[in-house]
C-alpha cells in the first residue's frame, strides 16, 4: 500500500509543479521580474503553510542541525531551481524548457550511487533510460538552440536533482513532512527577498490577475507539489520518485499547447509516449 500511495504522490507532484507555466508565464509577459514572482510565490506559499500548521498545532521546532539541513536543502536545491528554470522562459518555450528539466533523474541516480551505494535494478535502469530519450524528444525544436535558455534549464535539473537526493538525508527524514516542507518554502522566500532588496529588484505588485495567479502558483505548483515530493521520497525512494517526476512534461506540453498556443512536432508526440512507458516501466517494477 505505501509503494501504490508513493507512486500516486510522485505523479501527483509531478502534474501540479509542470503547471507552473500556466501561472508564471503571464507574469513574465506583463514584464515582472523574476526575484518578484519567486518572492511572492514562497512568500505566500510559505505563510500560507505556516499558518494551516500552527492552526493544526503542530510542533514546529528545530534544532540547529535541522535548520541548517533544510536551509542547505531548501534553498540551495528547491529554491534555486526555480530561479534557473524561470529564465530559461525567457529564452525557450516554457513547454520546451520545462520538459528538458525532466533530465534530472539522471542526476539524482548518479547522486544515490555515489553517495548512497543505491543498486539500481535492470528495469528502473530501463525506465531512465526511456525517461532521458522521452524528454530529449519532446525537447526537440527545429532551429537555432538556444544556449543560455539550455543553459539555465540544465542547472535547474542540477540543483534540483540535489534536492531530491538530499531528501534521503536521515536528518531531513526524521523531521515532520509537513514541517519540513514549511521551512523549505519560508527559508526560499526569505533567500529571495535578501537577493532583491540589495538590486531594487524587489516590486510591489498589486494587480488582480497578478495576485491571483500567484495565489495559485504558491497553492498547488509550490505547497501542494512540494509536500507530495516529499511523502514519495519517504515511501519509495529517490530514483523512482524523480522518474514519476517525468509527468510533469506531458502537463506543461499540454499548458503550452492550449493555452499559450506552442506547436508540438510529430518528434515530440513520440516523445511523450516514450515518457508514458518510462513511467509505466518504473510503476510496474515498484508494484513487484
Amino acid at each position: 500500500m505505501d509503494k501504490i500511495k508513493g507512486i500516486i504522490f510522485a505523479a501527483l507532484s509531478a502534474a501540479t509543479f509542470g503547471l507552473i507555466p500556466l501561472y508564471a508565464n503571464q507574469a513574465i509577459i506583463d514584464g515582472v521580474n523574476n526575484e518578484t514572482i519567486l518572492v511572492y510565490r514562497y512568500g505566500i506559499a510559505g505563510i500560507i503553510y505556516a499558518i494551516y500548521l500552527l492552526l493544526r498545532r503542530v510542533n514546529m521546532r528545530l534544532s540547529r542541525a535541522e535548520i541548517k539541513e533544510v536551509i542547505l536543502a531548501g534553498v540551495g536545491g528547491y529554491g534555486i531551481t526555480a530561479f534557473f528554470l524561470m529564465w530559461s522562459y525567457h529564452y525557450m518555450p516554457t513547454g520546451v524548457a520545462t520538459a528538458i528539466h525532466f533530465f534530472y533523474p539522471v542526476i539524482v541516480a548518479i547522486l544515490m550511487m555515489i553517495f548512497y551505494k543505491e543498486r539500481l535494478s535492470l528495469e528502473v535502469r530501463a525506465g531512465i533510460v526511456l525517461a532521458i530519450c522521452g524528454v530529449y524528444l519532446l525537447s526537440w525544436a527545429p532551429g537555432e538552440v538556444k544556449w543560455w535558455g539550455l543553459f539555465f534549464v540544465l542547472m535547474s535539473t542540477v540543483t534540483y536533482g540535489c534536492y531530491i537526493t538530499a531528501l534521503n538525508r536521515p536528518v531531513l527524514k526524521a523531521i515532520n513532512p509537513d514541517v519540513l516542507t514549511c521551512y523549505v518554502l519560508l527559508f526560499t522566500a526569505i533567500f529571495y527577498v535578501a537577493v532583491a532588496l540589495p538590486q531594487g529588484k524587489l516590486e510591489f505588485v498589486t494587480r488582480p490577475r497578478f495576485l491571483l495567479d500567484m495565489a495559485q502558483l504558491a497553492i498547488f505548483s509550490t505547497i501542494v507539489s512540494a509536500r507530495l515530493l516529499v511523502a514519495a521520497v519517504k515511501l519509495i525512494g529517490s530514483v523512482p520518485s524523480s522518474v514519476l517526476g517525468t509527468l510533469e512534461p506531458i502537463t506543461a506540453i499540454v499548458v503550452g499547447v492550449i493555452y499559450f498556443k506552442e506547436e508540438l512536432t510529430y518528434v515530440n508526440y513520440i516523445g511523450l509516449f516514450i515518457v508514458i512507458a518510462a513511467v509505466l516501466v518504473v510503476v510496474c517494477r515498484m508494484k513487484k
